[in-house]
């Protein structure tokens, strides 16, 4: 009997504990999550009123558990954030996970015994070591906090990144609360603003200036004449990206070679129109000092430096932000919180009773000594990395460039952006999932699983879970994972600079497939043996968006198919 021991409840962890127990009943399973409930993101003591999730009901869901039923909503409702915990809840109590997780317990480090091959994994607050011969990570990238260097000893009011805000939330509606500042660009700093405004609280939104930064993300609704955009995404989203996973075949000569010319301006129109789309609605139909603030460096939905900012409607905010009174838009730094007030890089002195830092999470590895996170593929800080290794893969990766650029012009055309410099080395995992260095050696001892960010990670979530143990089980043909670990890390360059190229500042930090995530699904079900393509119309199967139901039973599928 192996033992497995997975980190984190969060969404993948789940489906991939339940996953690994439907393959082998045997096992000997431990969840360890530092938090004090399941669900990571949505865990209770993470979740907020007013927090709602992107996606609607029926598209962000397990497959074995119809999720409109279990909470009470209809399909395509929108989606409450406390609806999503207790909807995790109910998965975790039907599939016996409550009681093989240890909640509040952090890991501390991770290592390998040399002679056993096990893994020992330290925790606290027990100062345990558990031991494993099979480990399953799964924290994702919304996990380390980044916290800016900002000087704030002095500070009297409490300050916290937007991680915290549902556990402190009583004290950011305080009464003694007045006025909150909040530093950030993107989707958890304008939940942030929009839960202290709704409390009463005078808000000052602080996005860096132009040029210093992301800028902030594009705000989008998701709603249009009642219909949610994600009944827009599909198979046909895929075909116009310049994708990576799809490099041949008659979409990728229409849309993106440039050989057939009509279809190259073709594609380039219909990203332009998708691009104006969001100008024609609110908040940016109405013209305003506060809101300009607030437009995107770059105002195209092909090229983005920060993730989408979806509003659910949100007239009332949207109203405040048009009269610049209660919602105050910044474009500067924090220099220092002093006091009672928020010292801004322009010289702009606000009064501050409250700060939340929506300044996004740190993508380098805590739980592995620098040189095991190296060996294994995980980032790390730049320093530790091998001159000679560094040197190596950016001569990987710039042939992957000129290789990209060849087979998709589009990617010339890339927009100037701001390119920080960077403080830990990229993901290096085969697939996403499996560490460089173990794919080559056959060594499947360890998986990384959530760790790609897409649009639609409830799906991918599970059908990556199954690829990754199918992997860990020997499942898997061979032939599904290169032995070369020359074509191996080929690959993963090909991927990171794709990444780099398509998503900029995204990109370059950590891995991502957005619009193209079907194709990565596609690929993975290609591996197990499964029908990629599992609709009968064809309207269908191109223009209407997969759901995790069209993936109910694929577990039960490769075991019946076993070794594919």
């Amino acid at each position: 009997m192996s033992t497995l021991l997975s980190t984190c409840s969060r969404w993948a962890g789940l489906v991939a504990a339940k996953t690994y127990l439907e393959v082998d009943p045997s096992i000997n399973l431990t969840i360890i999550d530092a938090d004090s409930t399941i669900g990571g993101v949505w865990g209770r003591d993470r979740i907020y009123p007013g927090l709602v999730c992107d996606s609607p009901v029926g598209f962000f869901e397990y497959s074995d558990l119809a999720m409109g039923p279990e909470i009470g909503l209809k399909d395509c409702d929108d989606l409450p954030a406390a609806k999503v915990y207790d909807y995790m809840h109910k998965y975790c109590k039907k599939f016996s996970l409550l009681e093989r997780t240890r909640l509040n317990t952090t890991v501390t480090n991770i290592t390998r015994d040399s002679e056993s091959q096990e893994w020992k994994v330290e925790i606290k607050p027990s100062g345990e070591t558990v031991t494993c011969d099979k480990l399953l990570v799964a924290t994702g990238l919304a996990s380390i906090p980044h916290w800016p260097n900002i000087p704030m000893d002095t500070f009297t009011g409490p300050v916290m990144h937007s991680r915290d805000i549902g556990k402190r939330h009583t004290e950011l509606i305080s009464e003694k609360v007045k006025r909150v500042t909040v530093l950030g660009g993107c989707k958890s700093a304008l939940d942030a603003a929009m839960a202290c405004s709704a409390a009463g609280k005078t808000v000052d939104w602080v996005i860096r200036a132009p040029g210093d930064g992301n800028g902030p993300g594009m705000m989008v609704q998701v709603r249009k004449g009642g219909k949610h955009a994600a009944a827009l995404m599909g198979r046909w989203k895929s075909f116009i990206s310049p994708s990576v996973f799809s490099t041949a075949g008659f979409w990728y000569n229409f849309w993106h070679s440039g050989q057939n010319r009509f279809g190259f301006w073709l594609r380039s129109k219909m990203w332009e129109t998708m691009g104006r789309a969001p100008f024609g609605m609110e908040p940016y139909k109405t013209k305003s000092e506060n809101m300009s603030k607030l437009l995107p460096e770059i105002d195209s939905s092909l090229w983005q430096t920060a993730a989408v900012n979806a509003l659910h409607g949100n007239e009332w905010f949207l109203a405040k932000l048009h009269e610049g009174k209660d919602v105050h838009v910044h474009r500067a730094s924090i220099t220092s919180l002093t006091g009672s007030e928020a010292v801004l890089s322009n010289g702009t002195i606000l009064p501050c009773d409250a700060a939340v830092l929506a300044t996004g999470w740190k993508y380098s590895t805590s739980m592995f000594e620098p040189s095991l996170a190296l060996t294994l593929g995980v980032p790390t800080q730049v320093e530790f990395e091998d001159p000679a290794e560094a040197k190596y893969w950016q001569a990987l990766t710039l042939k992957a460039e000129h290789k990209l650029q060849e087979k998709y012009p589009v990617l010339k055309t890339a927009p100037d952006f701001h390119k920080r410099e960077l403080e830990h080395t990229p993901f290096r995992l085969y697939k996403h999932i499996i560490p460089h260095t173990y794919a080559a050696q056959r060594d499947r001892s360890l998986i990384f699983l959530g760790m790609l960010s897409n649009l639609q990670f409830t799906m991918y979530a599970e059908v990556s879970a199954l690829w990754g143990i199918s992997w860990m089980e020997g499942l898997l043909d061979d032939g599904a994972v290169p032995s070369s670990k020359a074509q191996i890390d080929g690959e993963i360059a090909e991927f990171n600079s794709w990444s780099a190229q398509r998503y900029l500042s995204r990109g370059r930090t950590r891995m991502v497939a957005g619009g193209e995530i079907q194709d990565v699904i596609d690929l993975l079900m290609q591996d197990l043996g499964l029908p990629v393509h599992r609709r009968k119309s064809w309207i269908r199967e191109n223009f209407v968006p997969y759901r995790s139901l069209d993936y109910k039973g694929i577990v039960q599928d490769v075991l019946r198919k076993g070794v594919v």
